[in-house]
């Protein structure tokens, strides 16, 4: 179970009235404590001859040493004619390995010492990043600083991200909260800015090892680049190691020059999406929104929070308590450090509603700007800003990693404390201003998809009607290339996984039940987990005295609870679908692998837990997942996939732990979800039972 399928769960119990009593209590009686200071750890700062900027922060407490890089141009910074160029490079700055040494000799390097060298690339930055013990640390660095002057980009770490990136392309459109967003991202900021440029297969078939050396040779120099090192060491003795390591590096030729993208007028518009395969009508509406150093950032981040921040948000109380139009609505700003975020509104609803929801989403931004806030309204919003505020900073990385950000963009290094100090001292006059300023109808961009022909009204009520096409251009939709070698090394491996968990009893696995708790940020609840293989799957998950299933059966998905029953939107279903492949310890996986259901191809050795393992694909209707299967014994230690949340792709690894036997099956009786890098669920299950003959009716109700 992720973070966001626990989210889920929680707001379509509220959906079905199950929550009412205890929400209309809790909100106003909540109590924050006191918030304790962000203490900024104390950085040494340093620039190299060559324009390389470091910062240095001591921190004992582990024997171990990390580094981040940022180099300026990513996204922003490549040609258009190029577009994923960036992307491309963000991947094979790692894989392709180094000019030195190749990505799989590095893997089986890095693996050997227990170390981590990783990178990708966003909108304004590629960055690299790196974990090794202290010990190592001179070969890390070393290594480290080869990725960043002398990459490999070899071919064959090419065509394996292209593949990557193929498979997402042709997946982009199945996910219903990730759709719309995407498409309004495209109307406030131009289709064919940087912001919101879309990837198409012909772009892959485009970008050549040329157009990666050519985006490195420009950008990559000492004097565009930003290094944050921490960890157990002495300043004066790492800005030795880096002025050896770092210090040859030259910068060659004139310096580039970024130029950010221009952003075009918005105006009101309406779009809509026709999408026949959802059940729900998805709409967002946003508009252009404000700098992180915006002088009106406070106030109107705080407004933006009591419109659509949660349970107690004006969005979420009208529509979904008040109407009970939707499981849930919200919003809130998004942010950037160099350029305009934007504000985003959201909820889903019945097509027969959808006219009715948009109509109370627009009457609460009016009222918003009409009236002030209560003081409840300002004081729930503000300690929420602030409490959630200080976890952002609550370790060293945090801190080392938003100080380098700050650095990067040119803000200044106390600007934590400066937006703290800003928050407490908004006022509910500081929030109706800031509604009245930044919150315009005659900006909104609103973009509805579903099925269109359904809705209780048609969209031209409210404008002028634009209609989107989301169609996804032809080309190489190739999910995995055709690769006899890889794929028979991933059956071999999957095999030997199979052989770990007890493959007899695997192979002829019918039904599974699953007895356990699951915990999340101090709460803890109950359930239970049916699955007969292989497309019928039910969660139910206990709230004190009350329950709430979740079910699939064969194409049906649906929620229940105490005999009411209401379909499960195709986003969340494809949620549920997904936990179906991971379920203990991903059996449903490795049976479809063996037996051939599902596409699977090798990928790399690879490190996990400070172990080897060995790193396989598998390409199901629900996305590709990471298997890392232990080197020496077989073991399945864990998987990762993407989950879209709601800012967008999150990536989730479950960690499989505790392993014991059940029934001639070797079953984990843990699994720790970790979200975005961070632990964010623990589900330890209690009792197992394989084969048990699961009835029918549970699939139902």
């Amino acid at each position: 179970m992720t973070k966001k399928l626990i989210c889920l769960l929680l707001i379509v119990f509220a959906s079905l009235g199950l929550m009412a009593q205890q929400q209309k209590r809790a909100v106003d009686q909540l109590v924050y404590p006191k918030l304790n200071d962000i203490q900024p750890p104390q950085v040494v700062e340093h620039q190299l001859s060559n324009g390389l900027t470091i910062l240095m922060v001591e921190d004992r407490d582990f024997p171990s040493v990390n580094m981040v890089a940022l180099v300026r141009g990513g996204k922003i910074a490549e040609p258009k004619e190029k577009n994923g160029l960036s992307e491309l490079l963000g991947i094979t700055l790692r894989t392709g390995g180094t000019t030195n040494m190749n990505g799989d000799d590095v893997d089986k390097y890095l693996d050997r010492i227990g170390a981590s060298i990783d990178s990708y690339s966003s909108e304004g930055e590629v960055t690299l990043q790196s974990e090794c013990l202290k010990e190592n640390t001179d070969d890390v660095i070393k290594l480290f600083a080869d990725f960043l002057k002398q990459p490999g980009f070899t071919e064959d770490k090419i065509d394996l991200a292209k593949t990557q990136m193929r498979s997402e392309i042709s997946r982009r459109n199945d996910e219903p909260f990730g759709v719309v967003p995407r498409e309004l991202n495209k109307i406030l900021y131009g289709k064919d800015s940087a912001y919101a440029r879309q990837l198409e297969y012909a772009d892959l078939d485009n970008l050549k090892r040329e157009d990666l050396l050519g985006f490195h040779k420009t950008w990559f120099r000492p004097d565009m680049t930003y290094l944050a090192v921490w960890g157990d060491f002495s300043a004066a003795d790492m800005k030795a190691r880096l002025e050896k390591y770092f210090g040859g590096w030259t910068n060659q030729g004139p310096k580039p020059q970024v130029v950010l993208p221009q952003i075009p007028p918005t105006s009101y518009s309406v779009n809509q999406i026709e999408k026949s395969d959802v059940e729900q009508t998805f709409i967002f509406m946003g508009e252009l929104g404000l700098r992180y150093d915006d002088p009106d950032y406070a106030p109107v981040y705080m407004m933006s929070e009591i419109l659509g921040g949660g349970f107690s948000s004006r969005l979420f109380k009208k529509v979904r308590t008040e109407l009970g139009l939707a499981y849930g609505a919200g919003g809130g700003m998004s942010p950037a450090f160099d350029h305009k975020g934007m504000f985003y509104f959201y909820t889903s609803t019945k097509p027969s509603t959808t006219a009715k929801a948009l109509q109370a989403m627009l009457d609460e931004i009016h009222k918003i700007r009409g009236e002030l806030v209560t003081d409840v309204e300002l004081k729930t919003a503000k300690e929420g800003f602030l409490n959630r505020f200080a976890f952002q900073f609550d370790s060293t990385a945090k801190l080392v990693n938003r100080m380098l950000i700050y650095k990067f963009y040119g803000y200044p290094m106390d600007f934590n404390q400066k937006l703290r100090a800003a928050v407490e001292k908004v006022t509910k006059e500081d929030i109706q201003k800031a509604a009245q300023n930044y919150l315009l109808p005659d900006k909104l961009a609103i973009v509805a998809m579903g099925k269109v022909k359904e809705f209780d009204e048609p969209l031209s009520k409210f404008g002028t009607v634009n209609t989107l096409d989301i169609t996804i251009p032809t080309g190489k939709k190739v999910e995995m290339a055709d690769n006899p070698q890889a794929e028979g090394k991933a059956l071999e491996l999957a095999k030997k996984a199979a052989k770990f968990m007890g493959e007899p009893a695997l192979m002829n696995l019918k039904d599974i039940y699953l007895d356990g708790k699951v915990s999340m940020e101090g709460q803890e609840f109950p359930y239970k987990i049916y699955f007969v293989f292989p497309d019928k799957y039910a969660q139910e998950l206990m709230f004190g005295e009350m329950s709430l299933k979740l079910i699939i059966n064969g194409d049906k998905a649906i929620v229940s609870q105490g005999g009411q029953t209401a379909p499960l939107p195709d986003s969340e279903a494809g949620d549920v679908r997904k936990s179906m492949w991971t379920e203990a310890n991903c059996v449903f996986l490795l049976k479809s692998i063996i037996d051939g259901t599902v596409k699977a191809q090798y990928l790399k050795e690879g490190t996990f837990a400070g172990q080897p393992h060995e790193l396989v694909a598998a390409n199901t209707p629900q996305g590709l997942f990471l298997l890392f299967i232990d080197k020496k014994t077989g073991q399945l230690s864990a998987v990762r996939y993407e989950s879209m949340g709601e800012k967008g792709n999150e990536d989730i690894v479950e960690i499989y732990q505790n392993v014991k036997d059940v029934q001639g099956l070797k079953l984990p009786q843990q699994v720790t979800t970790n979200v975005n890098n961070e632990p964010k669920v623990s589900n330890k299950i209690w009792k197992v039972k394989v084969n048990s003959g699961i009835a029918s009716a549970t699939f139902e109700k």
